[in-house]
């Protein structure tokens, strides 16, 4: 179970989020994208179904932000959630993360922003490297 959630985790980490489609409100029509490469610094187990970690957010080889997430695993149903707060310059966006199994591809939705961010909505997708646990591709699509 440890294993499971370390790799999960390394995999949100390491994982590429690709954007779902996102309909934008009316009176808004343009739709951002923000792409991000999460490297994990540090991740630790909070029980046998829990764990919490941090990473750093990079885009274009530069640091953008950081985030800290915690996760909880349901074996009986094979699936899982992570919650995860990125904070980047001028604002913060959370997000939720849902996934099955041992799932390389992960998806979920914005849950809000605060500051440059505040009142955001969206999905957000992620993909593990397949050659570096540590490494997720997070892909942020929202509008305001």
């Amino acid at each position: 179970m440890k294993k499971l959630a370390l790799t999960a985790v390394a995999g949100f980490v390491a994982t590429a989020l690709t954007a779902a489609a996102v309909v934008p409100a009316a009176g808004d029509t343009k739709v951002h994208t923000k792409r991000l490469v999460s490297h994990d610094i540090a991740s630790h187990s909070l029980g046998a179904k829990t764990f919490a970690g941090t990473a750093v957010d990079r885009h274009a080889g530069h640091i953008v932000g950081y985030d800290s997430f915690t996760g909880h695993f349901y074996p009986k149903l094979d699936r899982g959630d992570i919650w995860d707060s990125l904070a980047l310059k001028n604002g913060t966006i959370n997000v939720v993360v849902h996934f099955k199994g041992n799932a390389s591809v992960f998806s979920g939705r914005i849950l809000n922003g605060t500051g440059k961010f505040k009142g955001i909505t969206g999905t957000v997708t992620a993909r593990t490297a397949t050659h570096n646990s540590d490494k997720t591709f997070i892909t942020l699509t929202y509008h305001f």
